[in-house]
């Protein structure tokens, strides 16, 4: 029988991605039992230490239990990386013997005890890990892949269209799915047309896509960045001020030493890739320390007006600071530059 590992950081997808399997592994049985009788489901996320372990003992006895007819069962373990090891004593133990007729589907969105991924590696657990990649491509590759699970094809135009849209929250994708299933069955091929009424409040964005639009001057994307961070509810207004403070502070670092390459920048930004710090580098050279100090005085200039400085809605400082900032860097203020 199979053993599955689930993991990921959103609730949501794990719960999609757990239903999925349950129902991918009762599909495949042939078996006249019904559903009720096939599938046991339990959770290891309760409140308290003590209903954590007993649910973990009662999803163990399932498991070790043979059917009323000998046939295949389903038994499922929510959110295992919520208990103690000592709690999941039980389950690392009937991970060493498993019986020959259970499918066993855990998920954990946290770390795992040692004691307990060692036990169920040994027990030749599959992972599948429910967290979105960070690359594009990736991340174009990872959307085709739901949609094609459904049976759901998208034009190009679709596809970018409801990646950018949800942007952070990939989590609301499954959702998306079935109401497009809903309404327009599988044989046809999506258009941006037929997605976009669908496709609701727009989702948040990381925190880069705010600074590097900014990096690139590109005004109208920048704030449409800060407008998703802000009004997607991830973001207050002094938080994205501390992300700008911190990007604005690495280049300030740059100013001064004797900067000659991505590593000489690295080690002063304190950043974990080559890539940080030839993208830097790159961007100080660009902007220049005259256009750094700029910026870092807008910073200060808009924390004030943020904390009661002006009489301003907190979204339109914030708007002024980044109109601002995506014109730093420019040939005019360039003028300290680096050589």
């Amino acid at each position: 029988m199979t053993i599955h590992l689930i993991t990921g950081s959103d609730p949501r997808l794990l719960s999609d991605k757990v239903s999925d399997i349950t129902r991918e592994l009762i599909t495949s049985m042939a078996t006249k039992e019904s559903r009720s009788t096939i599938l046991e489901t339990h959770d290891a996320g309760a409140p308290s230490s003590e209903e954590r372990e007993s649910a973990i003992r009662k999803a163990v006895a399932s498991a070790e239990t043979m059917s009323l007819f000998g046939e295949e069962r389903v038994v499922v373990i929510r959110n295992i990386s919520e208990a103690t090891v000592g709690e999941l004593s039980a389950l690392v133990a009937y991970l060493e013997h498993p019986a020959d007729n259970t499918h066993l589907v855990v998920s954990a969105s946290g770390k795992l005890a040692k004691i307990v991924s060692d036990a169920l590696k040994r027990a030749g657990a599959t992972t599948m890990s429910t967290v979105p990649p960070n690359k594009r491509q990736e991340l174009i590759t990872w959307f085709l892949e739901k949609f094609g699970e459904s049976g759901l094809t998208v034009d190009a135009a679709a596809l970018n269209e409801i990646i950018n849209w949800l942007g952070e929250d990939q989590a609301r994708l499954p959702g998306l799915i079935d109401i497009l299933v809903s309404t327009y069955g599988t044989s046809k091929k999506l258009s941006s047309e037929d997605v976009m009424a669908f496709l609701g409040e727009q989702g948040s964005v990381k925190p880069w896509d705010l600074t590097d639009a900014i990096d690139a001057r590109d005004s109208p994307k920048a704030l449409e960045m800060l407008r998703r961070m802000l009004r997607g509810g991830e973001f207050h207004s002094l938080q994205v001020m501390a992300i700008l403070h911190t990007h604005y502070s690495k280049l300030m670092r740059l100013d001064g030493p004797e900067v000659h390459t991505s590593l000489d920048a690295l080690a002063l930004i304190g950043g974990k890739s080559e890539f940080q710090g030839r993208k830097y580098l790159t961007q100080y050279r660009r902007m220049g320390s005259s256009a750094v100090m700029q910026a870092v005085h807008l910073l200060a200039r808009a924390d004030i007006d943020l904390r009661g400085g002006k009489d301003l809605q907190e979204e339109l400082t914030m708007e002024i600071l980044v109109a601002r900032l995506c014109h730093m860097g420019t040939s005019a203020h360039a003028t300290n530059r680096r050589r």
